[in-house]
This record gives structure tokens, sequence and C-alpha cells, in this order.
């Protein structure tokens, strides 16, 4: 479906990154230049996608973290650095609650792709209508992704797919509003146009 985290090598290790150009550089040409500087420092980009502000995020294998920050201070002066992550630290434990918000906290950075991986690992241990029901919103994540990939065309066939298990007993699930979320997916869908839209939670207790 999307990108799916595995190792560059036995030896390397994957990142993440965000980058911010810092001048009115076209996409295609902050790509070619992080690419290449990667490569020149034994390192390779890859898996491009874009924000809706412009924002480059991009996997990086490189040998170890001390290559990795090499190559973060080469593109400095070209893009500010947003967040970065290490795709090979195994990811800490949270209960079901606090990892559906920090899911739906990435949605709304258009971090899709971290989304889609969380709400993945709550799905795993989950049966019944509450695994459908997660499925929809990976699936929104993955369309988003695709988005980011320039590829609207299969996002908009993963929207489809998705709209069709939104579906839950109340307007909320673990504090998410469900409802908004579906609404939002048909009028995408209806219309034809991708637009970025938050997710809003309520906090309950």
């Amino acid at each position: 479906m999307i990108d799916i985290p595995v190792r560059a090598s036995t030896t390397g290790l994957r990142f993440l990154a965000r980058l911010v150009p810092k001048d009115e550089s076209s996409e295609e040409s902050l790509l070619k230049v992080v690419r290449i500087l990667a490569e020149n420092l034994g390192s390779s980009a890859r898996n491009p996608k874009w924000t809706s502000y412009g924002a480059l995020e991009i996997d990086v294998f490189a040998k170890g973290e001390a290559d990795f920050e090499t190559l973060l201070a080469a593109i400095e002066p070209l893009a500010k650095v947003e967040f970065t992550r290490n795709l090979d630290e195994v990811p800490k434990h949270l209960e079901k609650r606090r990892a559906i918000e920090l899911a739906m906290s990435y949605f709304n950075q258009e971090r899709y792709w971290e989304s889609h991986e969380i709400l993945e690992s709550v799905w795993r241990i989950s049966d019944g209508d509450e695994k459908g029901l997660l499925q929809g919103m990976i699936l929104v994540d993955a369309a988003f992704v695709h988005v980011q990939k320039k590829e609207p065309d299969v996002a908009m066939g993963v929207l489809r797919r998705a709209v069709k298990q939104l579906e839950w007993k109340d307007r909320h699930y673990n504090g998410v509003d469900i409802q908004a979320i579906r609404e939002k997916t048909r009028k995408i869908i209806d219309d034809g146009k991708f637009e970025i839209f938050r997710i809003s939670q309520r906090r309950e207790g």
C-alpha cells in the first residue's frame, strides 16, 4: 500500500527527515541536490514526499548516525530541518488512547506516513468493527501519502476504499471525530480534489 520500513542493509540505518527549503528553488532541484549530497557522502535519499507547504520529506539510508548528521549539515544552507527520526529505533509502547492521539497529531502535521504506522500497530491488536474502522483511518493516511508522492489518481482510489470503512456506532472513537473524517473524505471524493484537513479530538475524563 505504502512504503514499509526496511533496513538499507545489515549495517545501515534508515532515517526520516523533513526539509523546508530556504529559497524558491523548485522541488525537482532541491530533491536532486539532496540526492547528490547523500550519494557523495555514501548514503542514499529515497521515497520523496511533498507537503502542502513545499517541504520535502525523504528517507535517508546511511551507515550510521554520524553520516546522517553530516548529510544534514551539508543540506542546512539549502533547507531548514523540520524534524528527523531514526526509523530503526524500536518504537515505545503506547496504550491505545495515547497511540491514537499521537497518530492524529501526526496527521494534523501532514506526517501521514508516521500516522499510518502508529494506527497499524493498534489495528494489529484489534478485531471486529474496531479493526474495520482502524483500517479505514489507515487508508485515509495512505491516500494522503500518495498525494504527497504526486499520485493523485492512486490516492483517490485509496480514499474511496477508506470511506466505506469509516463507520462507527458513535460520533467519536477514542476522542476522534469519526463523523467529521467521513464527511471530509466524502467531500474530497465528490469534488474530485484533495484538500488538507485537520482531525479534531475531544478530551475525555
